[in-house]
């Protein structure tokens, strides 16, 4: 039974947490190129400070309301309290706000760290994107797994979808293998199937 109202209450909160904000993929790619920009100019291609985050989100023209809600979350992931934030990490774990479904949303988590255009992905690096979403969905609201669950599901899907034994996965390989993953679907439906009477699942 406390099984079932975790994952009514896990649903909720993610339907809640894409509801709270109105982003489009071309906005968080647009803050992206932003940040990348800036950070090089200041000569730290990794960081960005709190004011350069400011004057990307007007430079890209987020509303008032999402600005409010992103300086939060910037707050959240300054984990040294310098004002200063990893930006690739604040852009992936934003990632989950934009508008579209759960396979969109993976899909775009992937574009967005895959900066150098691999088109590979290693166990890091998805442990990197199911880290900084899992610290967006936790400023909702939303149960969230610990390191080490998420090391443990991050060595079930490279266990499973690593066929090649390459210890990376193509593009697909990940998609396929997130997609597929029943802890991921579950933490990550879509707002849509939220109402259907599924939560009591």
């Amino acid at each position: 039974m406390g099984n079932d109202i975790g994952k009514g209450a896990n649903r909720m909160a993610i339907a809640a947490m894409a509801n709270v904000t109105q982003f489009e993929k071309r906005e968080l790619l647009a803050l992206q190129r932003k940040f990348s920009d800036l950070a090089a100019r200041e000569g730290n291609p990794h960081t960005i400070t709190r004011s350069e985050f400011r004057e990307s989100l007007e430079a890209v023209g987020v509303t008032e309301s999402d600005t409010e809600i992103l300086d939060r979350l910037f707050t959240m992931f300054d984990k040294t309290g310098d004002d200063q934030v990893n930006f690739r990490e604040f852009v992936v774990g934003i990632s989950p706000l934009i508008t579209g479904d759960v396979v969109s949303k993976l899909n775009f988590s992937f574009e967005l760290y895959d900066l150098d255009g691999t088109g590979q992905i290693r166990p890091n690096e998805m442990s990197f994107i199911l880290s900084s979403m899992n610290a967006t969905a936790s400023y909702f609201g939303d149960p969230v797994m610990t390191s080490d669950q998420i090391e443990s599901l991050v060595d079930d899907i490279f266990k499973t979808a690593d066929s090649s034994g390459t210890g990376t996965l193509s593009y697909s390989e990940y998609m396929t293998a997130v997609a597929e993953h029943p802890v991921l679907v579950a933490s990550s439906q879509e707002p849509e199937a939220s109402g259907t009477g599924r939560a009591s699942e």
